[in-house]
């Protein structure tokens, strides 16, 4: 297995020499980089969503503010540069996303939002292509009082099925997240939902911290296998919290880690680990070192 991290787990105003550079030192291969949407920051202010996605975001070191990340309308010149500043230092692009979809969602009732939604994720598959990114992480939706559970997923298929050509065209694997979206809340629907597509380019981004409030991740990994998961994130979770504020660092949660670790081994699982925790207060290089050196312990199985 291969370690990644990302970009979120760096201070906001980091250079992107400074977030490779470290990455080089600490012994990751590759980062997860995260494209900011304009838009979408003067649209959250208006939506009752704001307290929700903010939550979200805090929990895995977004800001969500606006930030010297890649943008949709950077120039394909800045994002060939920050793709050659990785490659300078020997690091790949495990994954793409955009915090942006949390609104644009792919199960959203207003047809334009909607139709934004699989716009900015075509997108995506088009700086997938740039940067040699593998997979993006696709976020599905989120039910709400307003958006019914079977309403939203034949939305959502809807639009995996428009995005799914492209996909394929690009060679680009679009990985459904288990979010806490109250959707594909069952290892069950969520292969039998990617299976429906019947691509390789049509998989699971897992989430192991995401899963503990309702399940237990080595039964996902093993019941999802190793065909259709395409990225593992890597966050703990601490059931004595229970709410959103659960989610810590590797280690000081409930995530049972040898469990998860002897599933993903016996399913036959070599991708990218992606450890997705918000960046130490003080002194955030240290943060950087001590994922990387849980993330050695994990691999090599030295607990």
């Amino acid at each position: 297995m291969k370690k990644s991290i990302n970009q979120w787990c760096f201070p906001n105003d980091w250079t992107w020499e400074r977030i490779f550079g470290l990455c080089k030192k600490a012994g990751f291969q590759g980062v997860e980089i995260c494209i900011d949407y304009a838009p979408f920051f003067d649209a959250l202010s208006k939506e009752k969503h704001e307290g929700l996605i903010a939550e979200i975001a805090k929990s895995v070191g977004s800001t969500l503010g606006k930030s010297k990340s890649l943008a949709f309308d950077s120039s394909i010149s800045e994002v060939k540069k920050v793709k050659g500043i990785a490659s300078d230092n020997g690091l790949k692009i495990s994954s793409l996303l955009t915090i942006a979809q949390f609104y644009y969602s792919l199960m959203h009732p207003d047809d334009r939002i909607w139709e934004t939604g699989i716009d900015l994720v075509k997108k995506l598959i088009d700086l997938a292509g740039i940067m040699e990114a593998p997979n993006l992480l696709v976020v599905p939706g989120v039910v709400t009082s307003t958006v019914s559970y079977d309403f939203g997923f034949k939305r959502l298929e809807e639009a995996i099925w428009k995005l799914k050509e492209d996909a394929v065209k690009k060679k680009v694997g679009l990985g459904i997240e288990n979010i806490w979206g109250k959707i594909l809340y069952s290892p069950l629907e969520m292969r039998d939902f990617v299976d429906r597509f019947k691509s390789p380019y049509i998989g699971v981004h897992f989430d192991v911290g995401n899963v503990i409030q309702y399940g237990y991740p080595d039964q996902w990994i093993r019941i999802l296998g190793k065909e259709r998961i395409l990225n593992v994130h890597l966050k703990d979770y601490s059931e004595t919290i229970n709410n959103i504020r659960g989610f810590t660092h590797l280690f000081l949660g409930s995530v049972p880690w040898d469990k998860v670790m002897d599933a993903l081994n016996d399913i036959g699982y070599t991708g990218y680990l992606i450890a997705e925790v918000p960046p130490y207060p003080f002194c955030p290089e240290e943060g950087i070192w001590d994922i990387s050196r849980k993330m050695d312990i994990l691999i090599k199985g030295e607990y």
